[in-house]
């Protein structure tokens, strides 16, 4: 059983260190089985519920015990997956009084092309970010997928975007907007080539024959972080609705679960499991409330 779990793991993509802490979580419950003398396939939602008063009573904190539970769905996932059990659980368990993620303002898809649009910087580094921010606000491409991106990753012929996929996130081939071809080929055709052959600035060695897409003074993409905290510090003084990266992201996330179904939104975002798509509804119903208490208090 041990074996074929920690192998289960690593088939969705967890690290080692991750999988180690799984385990050590999984091992824990095992025990309380036994103690129990209660079988893993057996076990109905009533015997979790025990489980977790369990933990209370011994004093873990009520997150604590909502990453027990996750391990737990996770087991579960995995006995069902093998046909040993019908259903999960520990499907319908939530964990309350474990404070949510911070809620972002949801910018609409106008918004996100006014975004777009209001970044105007002639600059080499400022095509550069333009570029960058092209995809951020149309493909909702992570900060560390843009950091990876290489030359052959940009199919401008094609018009189309291949990102790698991670332990994080799944591959996906992704259409560019019009306007966007036109701002990666000045990227890609003029400000690449020109960036690479200036002198880098300080102790930075010059890497002339990069692959990276997105880079510095002499090939550098060392100094990527950066790139995009210059790029989101020009934005924030467009907008005071605007916090980080991810927020942008988390917009273009919540605009294709409007507009396709969850498995279609799901693909569109790279996520492995579903569940962090279908995280991104309450988001947006949440990011709804939070933006009308602040614009509209009355």
């Amino acid at each position: 059983m041990k074996g074929e779990f920690k192998a289960y793991l690593k088939s969705k993509g967890f690290a080692g260190g991750s999988i180690r802490t799984r385990m050590i979580t999984i091992e824990k419950y095992w025990q309380w089985l036994r103690k129990e003398n209660l079988e893993p396939v057996e076990i109905t939602y009533n015997d979790l519920l025990l489980y977790m008063k369990h933990c209370q009573r011994k004093g873990l904190t009520q997150r604590t015990i909502q990453h027990y539970i996750g391990v737990i769905k996770h087991f579960y996932n995995h006995l069902l997956e093998q046909g040993k059990i019908a259903i999960n659980p520990a499907t319908d368990i939530e964990i309350k009084g474990v404070k949510r993620r911070s809620v972002y303002y949801i910018f609409s898809p106008h918004e996100l092309h006014g975004l777009y649009n209001a970044y105007q910087d002639d600059t080499l580094a400022g095509r550069r970010n333009k570029a960058m921010l092209g995809l951020l606000t149309y493909q909702g491409l992570k900060t560390e997928e843009l950091a990876k991106l290489e030359l052959h990753n940009i199919r401008l012929r094609e018009g189309k975007i291949d990102v790698p996929g991670s332990r994080r996130s799944n591959h996906r081939l992704m259409t560019l907007e019009g306007h966007q071809v036109l701002d990666l080929y000045d990227y890609v055709q003029a400000v690449r080539p020109e960036l690479i052959s200036q002198e880098p600035m300080g102790k930075g060695k010059p890497d002339r024959e990069t692959k990276r897409l997105f880079v510095g003074a002499g090939g550098n993409s060392k100094s990527f972080g950066n790139f995009t905290s210059q790029l989101i510090k020009a934005l924030k003084t467009k907008t005071s609705k605007l916090e980080n990266a991810k927020q942008i992201r988390a917009s273009v996330i919540v605009k294709w679960l409007k507009a396709h179904n969850l498995r279609e939104a799901q693909v569109l975002a790279g996520h492995k499991f579903i569940s962090t798509t279908e995280a991104y509804k309450q988001n947006d119903i949440e990011g709804l409330a939070e933006a009308i208490n602040l614009y509209h208090p009355l």
